[in-house]
């Protein structure tokens, strides 16, 4: 049991640590395409792409997270997959994991748009 610990906290340090180099570059490549001087026009359409851009980084923040738990739960859980309660907790806890993200990414999109009607 402990080495599927160790190799599962491994695969999630190697995961985290792609994330934060796929994010870092991301964000250098948008700091890079900057306009020095706009018009009202280009720099409300750049603020809103910016904005999708983050919705879009949190997004996938969220559904990376999500899919990490799922698999530990299912990991955790796969020596005793035999018997059928143990099963039926797996499901539910799987099940909890993707309701939250799927609450999670939705909360993402919908307060910005909930936000931009009261303006």
């Amino acid at each position: 049991m402990n080495k599927i610990s160790e190799f599962v906290n491994e695969k999630i340090t190697n995961l985290s640590r792609a994330y934060y180099t796929v994010l870092t570059a991301f964000m250098t490549w948008i700091s890079q395409n900057q306009v020095v001087y706009a018009q009202g026009e280009e720099v409300q359409a750049r603020v809103n792409s910016a904005l999708q851009t983050i919705q879009g980084v949190l997004t996938g923040l969220i559904v990376t997270v999500g899919i990490v738990v799922a698999l530990f739960i299912i990991i955790k859980r796969m020596p005793s997959a035999d018997d059928p309660h143990e099963k039926s907790e797996v499901y539910k806890s799987v099940g909890r994991v993707l309701g939250l993200v799927a609450i999670g990414a939705a909360i993402v999109w919908v307060v910005p748009w909930v936000y931009s009607l009261f303006q």
